[in-house]
């Protein structure tokens, strides 16, 4: 009976700790003193994580071979965001990014640049609504 009771006890803990892992993931400290904490993949940044970097700059949302991939959300040091698309560490696709001017943008990227149909406003109150090629508006 006590080895029975032994093993329930010891598989509970196990159950518990596997949650725990899956919830939270790996974390990983750099001796930048950048930090990871997410899911991991052949020792890279693979699924949903988030990065800390030591400059006070961060990243939370998707992962691909250590590069930010899928949807998520970043935060430079500046204060400036984007959240939205993101293709082997770049932005792409649809997505918005918030300047600490005022300014202020939704709509495509293409490498991390304003492309295709977009509005930008301006803090000023202008706004400039349509196509864009490589952050600049076309008319």
């Amino acid at each position: 009976m006590k080895k029975a009771l032994f093993l329930v006890l010891i598989s509970f803990s196990f159950i518990s700790f596997d949650s725990l892992s899956q919830e939270f993931g790996d974390t990983i400290f750099y001796d930048s003193g950048d930090k990871y904490i997410g899911e991991m993949e052949n020792g890279l940044a693979n699924g949903f994580g988030k990065m800390f970097w030591s400059g006070g700059a961060y990243y939370e949302g998707n992962w691909k071979n250590n590069f930010q991939n899928g949807k998520g959300k970043m935060v430079w040091e500046t204060g400036e965001t984007y959240e939205g698309n993101w293709v082997m560490g770049l932005q792409n696709g649809k997505g918005s990014m918030s300047w600490t001017n005022g300014d202020y943008y939704e709509g495509g990227f293409v490498d991390g640049l304003l492309e295709g149909k977009g509005t930008l406003w301006f803090a000023n109150g202008i706004v400039q609504k349509g196509k864009w090629k490589a952050n600049n508006f076309v008319p």
